[in-house]
């Protein structure tokens, strides 16, 4: 990725600096992207041992759940993450394949004979370079989408494993008048403390991503502009075959955006409802046949849950929600009509 895609399209931002177009084709294209999966591959790896710690809590949470709802709850969330997880990789690679494919198609359309335009400290138009780079740089494409998806993918299923719990800590509220009473002060204290414990492990994952969360959104943003600028442009400018291609490329890759982002927005106000909802279920639960001394504890449960309703932010700047999907998306497309009037 560095060696390939990264390093030589940086290195060439500053030569083409003066043409609009090339600097938009060279951000729109493998540079944000590369950027992008370098900064996911980094923070991952740095943050190790919480993510050791966070899936240590998973395996505990499905080794001590009692219910069969629970468990059956837990089930389905696991298959939903697990689908979710399929659709994206083969989304982000159908994505990748539609553009070698399709890039191989337009070459003898193009005065660029590469995947990705880039500087390189050797003559790329002589043999076995040419097919070499060509190599190297559909292997960087591969290796960026798989740590592109499989980061976004591996952080929904942290948040709905969460967003389960909470649901679970849920139906042990609404149960809590059924408990036996003479053991009913040591469940209102698991129960308390099995709320702390899903906080905590909440915003584990929020302090470990909301950096990489941040220059994620800020990344689809500079992607779904340049990259619809250029589509524009190459209408009025380009062949009937490059036109052809830029609106296929354009369709698949800015629906792969626009459902990576929507998966943490999804999440982020799934996990925000469920957190404020552990509230409303305290709060009309049977709380007013238990002892007042057993009843006040509840109180810690709703004052947690309204008072700091647990949120997935990017850089702490906003929070994940479908209407910061639609501000994003909104946001776009005033930039490409800034894009385009600086064109003109």
């Amino acid at each position: 990725m560095l060696c390939f895609l990264w390093g030589p399209q940086t290195i060439n931002l500053p030569l083409i600096a003066h043409d609009l177009n090339l600097v938009v084709e060279n951000l729109s294209m493998g540079n944000m992207t590369v950027t992008i999966a370098l900064a996911k591959a980094i923070i991952f790896w740095r943050k190790g041992e919480s993510l050791k710690s966070l899936l240590s809590c998973i395996a505990k949470d499905w080794a001590t759940v009692e219910t069969k709802t629970g468990r059956n709850r837990m089930v389905n969330i696991a298959r939903i993450s697990r689908k979710t997880t399929i659709t994206c990789i083969i989304l982000c690679h159908f994505v990748i394949v539609t553009y070698m494919s399709l890039r191989l198609f337009s070459l003898k359309y193009s005065d660029n004979k590469l995947f990705f335009r880039g500087y390189f400290p050797y003559d790329v138009t002589i043999s076995p370079n040419y097919e070499l780079t060509m190599i190297g740089q559909a292997i960087a494409m591969t290796c960026s989408t798989i740590f592109y998806s499989t980061v976004d993918t591996f952080i929904t299923m942290l948040i709905l494993h969460a967003c389960g719990q909470l649901s679970n800590l849920k139906e042990d509220l609404m149960k809590i008048h059924l408990y036996d009473r003479n053991n009913l002060h040591r469940t209102l204290k698991k129960i308390v403390q099995k709320h702390d414990y899903v906080n905590r492990f909440s915003e584990t994952v929020e302090n470990c991503f909301n950096v990489m969360l941040l220059i994620q959104m800020l990344g689809c943003i500079i992607q779904l502009c340049f990259q619809t600028f250029q589509a524009i442009v190459s209408f009025e400018e380009e062949l009937e075959q490059r036109m052809v291609f830029q609106i296929v490329f354009l369709c698949i890759y800015t629906a792969c955006v626009l459902v990576q982002l929507f998966l943490y927005c999804y999440v982020g106000e799934r996990l925000t409802f469920e957190s404020i909802d552990i509230a409303d279920t305290a709060y009309n639960c049977e709380w007013y046949s238990l002892p007042p001394k057993n009843a006040r504890l509840l109180v810690i449960i709703m004052c947690r849950a309204v008072s700091s309703p647990l949120k997935l932010t990017a850089g702490k700047f906003c929070w994940f929600t479908i209407l910061l999907y639609s501000q994003v998306v909104k946001t776009s497309v005033s930039y490409i009509s800034v894009l385009y009037a600086t064109k003109d």
